[in-house]
């Protein structure tokens, strides 16, 4: 689901981007049967976990 929130969340630019972005019609199906409270919670980004990237090994 965070895909479809990825797919949405940028905004257009009249005359400059393409008609690049893809639709699930299944996806949007599922995210019409979210309650209030969870798509918010889906939208505001609250149960995604950070990326943490593991140090570069140090070079001998």
């Amino acid at each position: 689901m965070g895909r479809f929130v990825q797919q949405y969340a940028r905004k257009a630019h009249k005359n400059w981007d393409p008609n690049d972005r893809s639709y699930d019609r299944k996806l949007e199906e599922k995210m019409k049967r979210l309650s209030p409270e969870d798509l918010s919670e889906l939208l505001s980004g609250d149960d995604i976990e950070p990326i943490v990237r593991s140090p570069l090994p140090k070079a001998d």
